[in-house]
């Protein structure tokens, strides 16, 4: 987050006599980034990065006691000088206080809230000095009431708002989160219809304010202002950005908000508020203070080892060094011989949470550029090979077997995600999906690939498709199980084609595959076409006819086969050695031969029958054809296969061939009681 710091708004809390560009180096150097130096007039803007986790630095306050810590480290005069106000005491000036109902349904939304009531306010234009600043940094002024309330906001980094005291009906306030579709029209002049859960106020039925983000327009102040509501507040920073960013709305509030705000400091930021109140409109005190808290105030204390210390940096850094450097940052520190231990300020809270966040504060007040800069010693660290050329090359080769790679979305309505059959339990829900159509994380890729030819099929038929991407399955406890996978859909192909093509992936990725019949539930494909893959012991994918479940869904032409290989777990298994074999000298004895089989006997079997038998004279045995019909027999199908017959010294002989196929004839009776069609 970047925000914007007018210099001489700095050195009203910030006492050194130095340029401004010193300032900058300096603090470029050990805390928040100064990325330009802007001259306006007669003055100097810092556009200042400040990362995420500091909330504590997006105010000009917040710089002021950065820079304060680090030119003293460094040896230069500096002094902190804290704002005007923060001990004021909030006590009524008038002897009738006027009273305001708040009440909170959920203090989880709202963990501190305090407020107070100004009247005898006079509505003008600010000062020229705060209208100078709240412009230079961006900001419109307004009146001298809103503009104290930014003012505020980017001096001591805590948002504020302000109410019209007589607007509010029957003077009751109730913080609650909003109702699905309710609206609210803020100050903007835009109407905002909230989405459930958000932080709202209301009065007496009516929405007054969009907590954290802006206030509503019918309690806004005007020139017939009298009597102000000053409330300074902290609210649940995951609500805050979920609603801004189901509104597509996000304020200067709002990013401070999202942040985290210092409860500690809330209080003296609405005193702060009521004394430049009185300063800018003659305001008194109309009311007791409010102060409404859901959480105790907690002492965190860190200890830090020396030794830690000095194994961290590399350098040993005195006692004495360390504990000032950690009191300038605002720390209230504790020593021993071998031990330091620091009570961490309020203001730190969120983002200092053990010892090592202590070495970094010590480490960055005094330089990094004093740290010495030998480069590592001994044996650089072997990181495993990334996957990602293999990646590559496979889809290099899969362009080459005409398939077409496409690249669909990772996450899935919840009619897709149903299709797939995966269990509950399994599910990956994004908690805040944009639209109905993104809900779930996918757990296989084939339904995406399904949807694919479905959109295409009008322009092209027998479509065969690849992905390569990864799944998402639940994993308690931890972040979801995301495997990458080999996704393959084809057209009008049969499971025969599907596993072909399959044996030819395999031989790019040099692992030999075996197929079985399948065992457990898969939902995606038919029962009876489909067969899981194994290398070795390993199941690493599966391949079949998709159900036709999937089929009428996406009203598809034809049946679709389709493969799904887990790529991460392949990429884990050792790969087979090539080897140069000689072209055979001697030519082959190629013949079919065809039996009736039993419809449930397993190809797999039918082969390594042949192979069996046929060794060693038999080399390569290829399916040629598979017929059923009634004509055949019931539950009977006729398999041709072509055999080649091969020998490395000679060709093979009618009377060898012959005697070999006696004995795989002889093994197809006496197994599967086949009848060889002659």
């Amino acid at each position: 987050m970047n925000i914007r710091v007018p210099v001489s708004w700095l050195r009203d809390y910030l006492k050194a006599n130095i340029a401004a560009k010193t300032i900058a180096n300096l603090l470029s150097l050990s805390g928040p980034s100064i990325e330009r130096v802007e001259k306006r007039g007669d003055d100097y803007i810092f556009d200042v990065e400040v990362t995420s986790n500091r909330s504590d630095a997006f105010s000009v306050f917040g710089i002021a006691r950065e820079a304060n810590a680090i030119l003293t480290n460094e040896n230069i005069k500096s002094e902190l000088i804290s704002p005007k106000g923060l001990n004021l005491p909030l006590e009524p000036d008038r002897t009738n206080p006027l009273t305001l109902d708040v009440k909170i349904t959920d203090h989880r939304l709202c963990p501190r809230f305090t407020a107070i009531i100004v009247d005898n306010v006079k509505i003008k234009p600010s000062p020229a000095i705060i209208c100078k600043r709240l412009e230079s940094v961006g900001i419109r002024a307004i009146n001298n009431i809103v503009d104290i309330s930014n003012y505020i906001m980017l001096e001591l980094g805590q948002p504020m708002h302000t109410f019209d005291f007589d607007k509010i009906k029957n003077h009751k306030m109730t913080l609650r989160p909003s109702r699905e579709g309710e609206k609210i029209k803020t100050l903007d002049g835009k109407v905002q219809k909230l989405p459930k859960g958000a932080i709202v106020i209301e009065d007496e039925g009516r929405l007054i304010d969009l907590c954290g983000i802006m206030g509503g327009e019918n309690s806004q102040i005007t020139r017939r202002t009298k009597k102000v509501v000053l409330f300074v507040q902290a609210y649940d920073p995951q609500t805050i950005r979920k609603t801004c960013q189901a509104l597509a709305f996000r304020t200067e509030a709002a990013t401070r908000f999202e942040k985290g705000i210092d409860l500690e400091g809330i209080v003296p930021a609405l005193s702060r508020a009521v004394y430049l109140t009185k300063q800018v409109s003659n305001a008194k005190i109309a009311s007791e203070l409010i102060d409404i808290t859901a959480v105790k105030s907690v002492e965190k204390t860190i200890s830090l080892s020396l030794n830690k210390l000095k194994n961290y940096l590399g350098v040993e850094i005195s006692v004495e060094k360390t504990t000032k450097i950690l009191g300038l940052l605002g720390f209230a520190v504790k020593t021993t011989p071998q031990v330091i231990s620091a009570v961490v300020p309020s203001w730190r809270i969120l983002d200092v949470k053990d010892d090592v966040d202590l070495i970094e504060e010590i480490a960055r007040v005094y330089g990094y550029h004093h740290l010495p800069s030998n480069l590592p010693e001994g044996q650089i660290p072997q990181g495993g090979e990334s996957d990602l050329a293999g990646v590559i090359e496979l889809k290099k080769a899969l362009k080459y077997l005409s398939l077409t790679e496409v690249i669909s979305y990772s996450i899935i309505a919840k009619e897709l995600f149903e299709l797939s059959k995966t269990k509950e339990k399994e599910a990956v829900e994004l908690a805040n999906p944009l639209t109905s159509e993104w809900q779930f994380m996918r757990p296989t890729v084939l339904v995406s690939l399904a949807q694919v030819i479905a959109e295409n099929q009008n322009i092209e038929k027998d479509i065969k498709v690849f992905e390569v991407a990864k799944t998402y399955i639940k994993n308690e406890g931890d972040l979801p199980k995301q495997d990458l996978m080999l996704a393959i859909a084809w057209q009008n192909a049969d499971f025969y084609q599907i596993k072909g093509l399959v044996e030819n992936v395999f031989e790019i990725l040099l692992r030999i595959p075996k197929f079985q019949k399948f065992t457990g539930e898969n939902h995606l494909f038919e029962k009876e076409e489909v067969a899981q893959i194994k290398v070795g012991e390993s199941l690493v994918g599966t391949c079949g006819i998709l159900n036709d479940q999937i089929i009428d869904y996406f009203n598809l032409e034809g049946q679709v086969a389709a493969c799904e290989i887990n790529l991460s777990t392949i990429y884990q298994l050792p790969t087979f050695q090539l080897s140069y074999k000689p072209v055979p000298k001697y030519s082959a004895v190629i013949e079919d031969i065809s039996a009736i089989f039993n419809q449930k006997t397993l190809l797999a079997e039918i082969i390594a029958q042949v192979k069996k038998a046929g060794s060693p004279l038999v080399k390569k045995v290829d399916v040629i054809d598979i017929f059923k019909d009634e004509k055949i027999g019931k539950d009977k199908k006729s398999v041709t296969l072509r055999l080649t017959y091969q020998r490395s010294d000679r060709t093979p002989t009618q009377e060898e061939v012959i005697i070999v196929r006696e004995k795989i004839i002889d093994a197809f009776s006496k197994s599967f009681q086949a009848i060889i069609r002659r």
